[in-house]
């Protein structure tokens, strides 16, 4: 029965893809092409000699480094979380506020959501920068406004 063109190409493009399962054929193959086209376009096509590839080697991933900051630990910090902490005691005593963990998280929270994000990067044990004035007016209010709402409603 002849094949149509269709499973022709199909089959001899999966020979060009995969010219290792070529060798095994089966058995309806052994015969050879089907007609004269086939047989032209298996010639044109044919899957070259299988060869072993010449030193193939898996891709490295890429690695910058300073060796001089290589060694030492870092880690990415939120500057502005670490500042609306370092200032939690003293508006929260200035302010007369519950000091239950509760609603200190809860004015963490309102603040930091106030506020935008800072991120920089930090070795272990180094101090975080100082803020410029403004952002530093930033944080107070943010903060007061989140006693004045924890105060407001608080949720213990």
């Amino acid at each position: 029965m002849p094949r149509s063109k269709k499973e022709i190409d199909k089959e001899l493009m999966y020979k060009k893809l995969m010219p290792s399962q070529s060798k095994q054929q089966n058995p309806a193959e052994e015969g050879g092409p089907v007609n004269e086209a086939a047989a032209a376009l298996q010639s044109d096509f044919s899957a070259p000699p299988e060869r072993e590839p010449a030193a193939r080697r898996e891709p490295e991933p890429h690695k910058v480094s300073v060796p001089s900051l290589d060694s030492r630990r870092t880690e990415v910090v939120n500057v502005m979380e670490e500042v609306v902490l370092e200032k939690l005691d003293s508006v929260l005593a200035r302010f007369q506020c519950c000091r239950c963990d509760r609603c200190k998280k809860d004015i963490v929270a309102l603040a930091l959501n106030k506020l935008p994000p800072k991120y920089r990067v930090v070795s272990d044990g180094q101090i975080t920068p100082d803020l410029d004035a403004q952002t530093n007016a930033q944080v107070v209010t943010a903060m007061i406004q989140a006693v004045i709402k924890v105060r407001a409603k608080p949720r213990h």
